[in-house]
């Protein structure tokens, strides 16, 4: 009985904090920030780098008035290889511990990371009508020595990419509560049929993760 209790709790919990989070005032239109370099985001200490590997970055967009939400974008085009890819960094649902225990601080982080997840997908699915979710799974990426636990899902649909109207892979992968604050969301697209497993690796683990920890 104590354990339903406790559960019920922490589910109302995260249902609180979820929907009376602080967040970004947004823009009525995102805008085009200006970035010769390295940008950082400074509120997160978050890097977004003029190449990631073969990848170059094309743009720059803040999504709010106070650039919390933020997003870089990056092509890898090299004839053979036709990628697209897009790191996004905003504030993590928010979760107030008013001394809560640090297991009902941990069952509310998986909560509010798997409500977020799923709302990004419907997102996607819902922009892109006809388009099938093929694959959704935890994954664990080495950066800067150590793994970091996410999650990935894997879409497939039809769309103009790189000058055609075609069939793409798409992935979103997203890890919560980094430094106990952000979301980093990774969007990577392609043509289906090519082979990308190494360059989606590459990319995962060359943009730095340099958000403080909580």
């Amino acid at each position: 009985m104590i354990k339903v209790i406790t559960a019920v709790l922490t589910i109302c919990l995260a249902l609180f904090l979820a929907g009376c989070p602080a967040r970004p005032r947004p823009l009525s239109q995102p805008e085009t920030i200006v970035a010769e370099g390295a940008y950082v985001h400074e509120k997160s200490g978050m890097t977004l780098p003029l190449m990631v590997g073969d990848y170059r970055r094309t743009e720059v967009i803040r999504y709010d008035q106070q650039s919390l939400d933020v997003s870089a974008g990056y092509d890898l085009h090299d004839g053979q290889r036709k990628i697209a890819a897009t790191v996004y960094v905003y504030p993590a649902p928010s979760l107030l511990s008013i001394g809560s225990l640090t297991n009902t601080i941990a069952s509310t982080r998986a909560i509010l990371t798997k409500r977020e997840f799923e709302a990004r997908k419907q997102e996607i699915l819902h922009s892109h009508p006809g388009g099938k979710l093929i694959e959704d799974t935890e994954i664990s990426i080495p950066i800067g020595g150590a793994p970091r636990i996410g999650r990935i899902a894997t879409f497939e649909y039809e769309q103009n990419f790189a000058g055609q109207y075609q069939m793409v892979r798409s992935h979103l992968c997203m890890f919560n509560f980094v430094g106990g604050k952000w979301a980093l969301k990774y969007r990577i697209t392609y043509p289906k049929n090519l082979e990308t497993a190494s360059e989606i690796d590459a990319f995962l683990q060359g943009v730095p993760w340099n958000v403080p920890q909580d």
